[in-house]
């Protein structure tokens, strides 16, 4: 089953294939736009981002009503999860790419609302890009860049050493219908080799969530093999101590093996294909 937004003729599609879709978990499938679920066992206060972000919003004088409008919730109370019920370390960068424009014309400094998402302040945003001094994308719009995988090779995905070769804006809805991952942990690489023929070919291109490395459930997954970054299928080994993975090809002509988990340096799983049609 493949989901086909309407696209003009020659142009690109973005496939999720349902080896994809089986291996997103319930339960993650609700963390939609990146918000969090609410535990009614979780500590009363707010995490300390969620304070800070209350501050800068009462500091450009804007109440929770007109935020909310601004970014086109129909009530406050969307918004208000981010200063009362938001439990974990940042920010979503989307997020915090739409509070931007609305903050900035009150004299809050964009590298103020960044830092709520850890970017140029040392936290797992933090590309060594200037993120800060890009314009948002539009509400309901990701972006996302592409890297070099060959120029990434032994230093993952993260960006920081790997070359940029492009930056891609998509509908927010096209991935948050198989994926909560944050935006900032979201990747385009290209497929090199023919290890994962045919359900992935050389060339193409596939999106990968570097914030997802543990392979339960079983998946494809961009791993490192000790010579460059390669795709492969990864699934734990049940009851092995230490923890130990099988990594295998799609495509017969190459042997699967067995790595201990800490050897076979996953650098995140792979959600979703994207090819000419």
């Amino acid at each position: 089953m493949h989901a086909r937004p309407l696209l003009p003729q020659n142009a690109y599609e973005c496939t999720y294939n349902t080896f994809v879709r089986a291996e997103i978990p319930a339960q993650k499938r609700l963390l939609a736009y990146g918000d969090s679920v609410y535990d009614a066992a979780m500590a009363e206060a707010p995490a300390p981002v969620s304070r800070r972000l209350k501050e800068l919003r009462q500091r450009a004088g804007l109440s929770i009503r007109e935020v909310a409008h601004a970014l086109g919730m129909e009530n406050g109370s969307s918004y208000q999860h981010y200063e009362d019920r938001f439990r974990k370390t940042w920010l979503p960068l989307e997020f915090i790419e739409r509070l931007v424009p609305i903050f900035a014309p009150h004299g809050v400094e964009a590298e103020a609302l960044y830092a709520l998402a850890g970017v140029g302040g040392g936290g797992p945003a933090a590309s060594g890009r200037a993120l800060a001094g890009k314009a948002a994308p539009p509400p309901g719009i990701l972006r996302i860049e592409e890297l070099d995988v060959r120029a990434s090779a032994g230093h993952g995905l993260d960006g920081e050493s790997g070359r940029v070769i492009a930056e891609w804006q998509m509908p927010s809805e096209v991935v948050r219908y198989y994926s909560s991952a944050a935006p900032q942990d979201l990747r385009f690489i290209t497929v090199l080799g023919d290890s994962m023929e045919p359900t992935l070919q050389p060339g193409q291109r596939v999106l990968v969530d570097i914030g997802d490395r543990t392979p339960t459930p079983p998946g494809i997954f961009v791993v490192w093999d000790g010579l460059g970054l390669v795709i492969k299928r990864v699934q734990a080994l049940a009851h092995s101590e230490p923890p130990r993975v099988k990594i295998t090809s799609d495509n017969p002509k190459y042997e699967g093996y067995e790595r201990s988990l800490a050897e076979a340096y996953i650098q995140g799983r792979v959600i979703g294909q994207w090819r000419g049609l």
